[in-house]
Parts: structure tokens; sequence; C-alpha cells
């Protein structure tokens, strides 16, 4: 009942607000419920290594239950379906660290589905300030998702004995991520693309932001040998500007998502590359070509999303950087 009225209410644009309303509320409730299961099963991670494997088992179980109950009301309630990247394979065995644009938080819903039957559903990593967050920070932070705490230059030069302490921080939430094949989710843009930020940033890049690859470094650092690629994602819009209250609204036109992997270089792999410290200019020199890279195989593809061009998608989302 509750569907057939919201899908009429769609049909009004005067009332979409309604429909943005009802789809946010479902959204607070669906993540406070998952997150309080979260809760519930927490005291299992201070048991033995069988309890705690157990407890990791119910975690995934959880998470999984949320991205399903949201693609739900995206696609039943709201009528909104994701243009996924059918061709990415399923690998359940190794370590993925995704990188991914970012012009919406949106995103993350449309990412965890592409991802959802074909990876470990990924941990995001997020800021230390984000754990306060009601429900959702301590959820995150039971579920093994990795926080970061960053110094800025200012900080590091009033108190040196700072120096490091970031990566040890990052190292030390990574552990967890290290005793099973797992996924990492990161959008090293730092923020969502606007135009305004782009024009501010005075950028080289034409869909993009500047990338902010610190915190790949930290990873690759803080998890050696467990990383060999990176798989890079793109999600794309038709509409020049998305926000989430569009979504919620069930006003969203179009999105799609591409996927591929990028090895890494050989030399990134060997136990004594140190892309935070002695090998960060090689690390930085070489992700900057990555991300403009994907730059350019952006632009490719935002224009056939647009001209419904699907050999040009095919074509330009193969190769590796």
């Amino acid at each position: 009942m509750i569907k057939d009225n919201l899908k009429d209410l769609r049909k009004r644009p005067m009332l979409e607000p309604v429909v943005g309303l009802v789809s946010f509320l479902f959204m607070c409730m669906n993540v406070c419920f998952w997150s309080l299961m979260a809760h519930l099963f927490a005291p299992l991670l201070l048991g033995s290594a069988k309890h705690k494997a157990l407890a990791e088992d119910y975690f995934d179980r959880l998470f999984n239950g949320w991205v399903s109950a949201n693609e739900w009301w995206f696609q039943t309630v709201l009528d909104i379906h994701w243009d996924l990247d059918d061709s990415m394979p399923s690998d359940f065995s190794r370590w993925n660290l995704m990188v991914s644009n970012h012009r919406s938080w949106v995103d993350v819903f449309i990412i965890l589905a592409q991802i959802k039957g074909r990876r470990p559903l990924p941990r995001v990593f997020m800021k230390q300030a984000l754990f306060w967050m009601p429900f959702v920070g301590t959820a995150t932070y039971i579920m093994g998702f990795p926080y970061m705490k960053r110094y800025s230059k200012e900080t590091l030069a009033k108190k040196p004995h700072l120096v490091g302490k970031d990566l040890e921080t990052t190292r030390r939430s990574c552990e967890r991520l290290l005793n099973r094949p797992n996924s990492i989710l990161t959008f090293v843009e730092g923020t969502r693309f606007t135009q305004r930020k782009h024009q501010a940033q005075g950028c080289e890049y034409s869909n993009l932001l500047k990338p902010k690859a610190g915190g790949v470094a930290f990873i690759l650092q803080t998890m050696p040998h467990k990383i060999t690629s990176i798989t890079d994602i793109n999600v794309l819009y038709d509409q020049a500007n998305i926000s989430g209250w569009d979504v919620l609204c069930g006003r969203l036109s179009k999105a799609k998502v591409m996927t591929r992997e990028v090895a890494l270089p050989d030399r990134f792999l060997a136990p004594e590359f140190r892309p935070t410290d002695n090998d960060r200019e090689v690390f930085f020199d070489w992700f900057n070509l990555y991300w403009h890279d994907k730059d350019v195989r952006m632009g490719y593809q935002l224009e056939a999303l647009t001209t419904k061009d699907a050999c040009t998608d095919k074509s330009i989302s193969e190769g590796n950087t």
C-alpha cells in the first residue's frame, strides 16, 4: 500500500518532497536497525578466535542486509535502477582496494549495489571524528571499518612527537582487515565534485578533483603484500547536478557504473617499498598518471552515456594505466 501510494505521489511533481521525506525516514530507520543489530553481536569480539570469526560472519550478513534493504527501496518504491557493470568478475579470495570518483553521497549506494555478490562488501576509510555519530559511528567501528587520523603540517611542526602517529593509527585500524580477504573503498578526491570546487582548484582534470592519495599510500604500506591492484570505479550520471535529495524524491534519471582492474607496478609489491616514506615521490608520480588516465576515460564514458554509445563504453573500459 505504501509503495503504491508513493508511486502515485511521484507522478505529481508538487508532492515529490513528501516522497523524499518518507524515503529519508526509511533510510534513517534502516541504518539504525542494522547498526543496533551490530551492537548486539559486538560481545562476540571479546571471545575466542572462533567467536571472533563468527562475529565477522554476522557483520557481513548485517552489512548485506542493509544494502539489500536499500536496494529494495530504490528499485521497488522509487523505481530507480542502476546500470551496473556486469563484466566485473566475482572474486572473494583476495583483498581489494577500490578507488572511485565522488559526485554525491548516493555514490556509496550505487557502488555497494555494484559490488554486492561480486566482492566482499567494502569497508570505507572514515575520518576519526565520524566515530561519534550516534549508532552509525560505533557500528562501523565494531564492524571493522578502518579509521584514519591525520595531523596538519602546522600541528606536526608544533608537536613533533606526533610524526608517524597517523600511520600507526591507520595500521591498527587495518589489523582486522588482514585476517581474511576484504575490500576497502576510498574516495581520494576527499570531497564531492562540484563545478565550484573544480574551478577553485584550477584543476588540470576535466571530470575529477585533484587526488589526495595519501590514504592510498597508507593502505598499501599498512597492508603489505595483500593488495596487488586497484579496482577502478567510475560512477556516471547523465545529469549535470545530482543530489541525495533528488534520489530520495525519485528524480534520478540514470546512473551507470564502469569498472576495471589497474595492476600495481611490481616495484610497489616489493617488501621494502614505502609509499609514505622513502618511495613517496615514486608512488605519487604513478598515482597522478593513473588519475589522469581515469579522468580521460571518464570523459569518454560520460560522452558515451549521453549518446547511448555502448560500443564506446566497452572499448574505453578495458586496459590498464
